[in-house]
């Protein structure tokens, strides 16, 4: 919890250091040694493994463990964390830092302009390393412990001496946060060096930078000046892991799919299409068994991306499916995420999806937006053979962008399909750039969304998600199909729901995934 959400108070310590006080008289000479480390130095005691603690205190590893149980922790795991809330504590009591002024330091660092750059490079790097000078070892501890939590892959090291051996195993985009009060000379630790050479950014914190260093580094954020370097570091890791979150975009209910880390229950699967016709390649991933509701969900990507794009962690990119996927397993529906025609696996690896549906639509080879709707039969059969729900009145199709337009012809295509939800769909496929010259073209006319839909969607459950900034599927040309649909839906017009979300462009938003969650948990409720 936030050091400003739980002030540390005598009474929520876990008395860690006051244990090891207590216990010195007791302990053998290694373990003293341990202890007197701990209490000198708190701070590295928590920001260091037990490794590198155990080499700082020149002992064994195993001292190290036996220590932990002599002062009455299971390990040093647990001891690190115990320390880190005594040492908080004290830095509170110590400084008699009023609640107010913290709270004003911390609006300062949440608030200050280059947070979301740093936050944005740390969320999408491939691995970060931490390297605090000494006084801010517990803030490196306490921010790679938070960024764990948030599926970074991160670590750190107060050691510079270790600096260099790490960066020589650094992956292909990877950032070196640096972090200092004062104005450490990392520049001149051959670690720097070396993670530049291993093709790492750098982000540079400081109070009181090094002039040079701030030259050389990729990405530049201020620590506001203090009485406690301490309690700045600390605060400047809750705001980090708090702007990383943001970063993050996660939504839904929480379970264990994050979009930031692979999920291990998911196969690609073959859905036969019956007369000789290839079959239809898809993703097909389990929700966590202990939030199933045996109910599936039927995604689709946006345009030109293939169906893995759809899976945890996706690409750089593409954000946004994996954002809703995840958000949809945790929720507890079974997905499936078929390659739409003409993309991903439904095409030679050298075709290009823009090209391929350029001469579909200009009357060229197959039809790409037909083929959509005549195969949604063999979908909801093929997905009722791999035998994850009972029947077709518990799958629902969910779509985002070019998806949303797939979710809205597989559901006029198929009318056993529960319900839909299309966000941001394109409901005009002219809006497209690609396409802009196209809208005479007769199979965009008859195989496009329209009114002609209209008979064929309704009277099931149809969520249209529009934003208002977007400048790709525009929500006037979303409210002209949504009002080209209400008068088929006249007898149940709650089945018709049209959403403008405001402040959102053409981009993921935590909203779009609470207007589907709501709508599928009302149109097919758990078994």
């Amino acid at each position: 919890m936030a050091l400003l959400e739980q002030p540390p108070s005598p009474g929520t310590r876990t008395a860690a250091l006051d244990r090891i006080r207590a216990a010195l008289p007791d302990l053998s000479p290694a373990e003293r040694r341990v202890a007197e480390r701990v209490l000198a130095e708190p701070a590295r005691a928590i920001a260091l493994s037990i490794g590198e603690f155990a080499e700082l205190c020149e002992v064994a590893q195993p001292t190290v463990s036996r220590f932990c149980r002599s002062v009455g922790f299971p390990g040093y795991a647990a001891l690190r964390l115990g320390v880190a809330n005594d040492f908080a504590a004290e830095s509170h009591g110590s400084r008699e830092a009023p609640t107010d002024r913290l709270a004003a330091l911390a609006d300062r660092l949440r608030t200050d302009a280059s947070l979301p750059t740093v936050a944005q490079a740390v969320r999408t790097a491939a691995q970060v390393e931490i390297w605090p000078a000494a006084e801010l070892a517990g803030a490196a501890g306490v921010l790679a412990t938070g960024l764990a939590e948030l599926s970074v892959h991160a670590a750190q090291s107060a050691v510079p001496a270790h600096w260099a051996a790490r960066a020589r195993g650094l992956a292909p985009g990877a950032v070196v946060l640096l972090l200092a009060y004062g104005p450490a000379d990392f520049g001149q630790t051959p670690g720097v060096e070396a993670a530049r050479e291993a093709g790492a950014r750098i982000a540079y914190v400081a109070a009181q930078p090094s002039r040079p260093l701030l030259k050389r580094a990729d990405l530049t954020a201020p620590l506001p000046e203090h009485t406690s370097p301490e309690l700045v570091g600390q605060l400047f890791a809750e705001a980090l892991v708090e702007a990383v979150r943001a970063a993050s975009h996660l939504a839904g209910p929480l379970g264990p799919v994050s979009p930031w880390r692979p999920w291990p229950h998911a196969r690609t699967v073959f859905l036969p299409r019956g007369g000789g016709e290839d079959p239809i390649p898809c993703v097909q991933i389990d929700a966590p068994p202990e939030a199933r509701r045996d109910c599936l969900v039927i995604f689709y990507n946006g345009f030109t991306a293939n169906k893995e794009q759809a899976l945890p962690p996706g690409v750089a990119g593409n954000r946004v499916s994996p954002n809703l996927v995840a958000a949809l397993l945790n929720a507890g529906y079974d997905v499936l995420v078929p390659d739409a025609p003409g993309h991903g696996d439904r095409k030679r690896t050298w075709e290009d999806a823009v090209a391929l549906h350029q001469e579909s639509l200009s009357g060229k080879g197959p039809d790409l937006l037909a083929l959509a709707r005549e195969e949604a039969t063999a979908l909801v059969d093929g997905a009722l053979g791999l035998g994850v729900v009972a029947g077709a009145d518990r799958i629902a199709l969910v779509g985002q962008s070019w998806g949303g337009l797939q979710t809205l012809l597989k559901l006029a295509g198929d009318r056993r399909i529960a319900c839909g939800a299309a966000i941001m769909p394109v409901c005009d496929v002219t809006l497209l750039p690609q396409f802009a010259d196209l809208g005479a073209a007769p199979r965009v006319r008859e195989g496009g969304p329209g009114p002609h839909l209209a008979e064929l969607l309704a009277p099931r459950p149809l969520l249209l998600i529009a934003g208002d900034r977007d400048p790709l599927t525009t929500p006037a040309h979303i409210a002209d199909f949504a009002a080209a649909l209400a008068p088929a839906y006249a007898d149940v017009p709650d089945r018709l729901r049209h959403v403008v979300l405001d402040g959102v462009a053409h981009e993921f938003d935590a909203r779009q995934v609470d207007e589907v969650l709501d709508w599928l948990s009302w149109h097919i409720p758990s078994a």
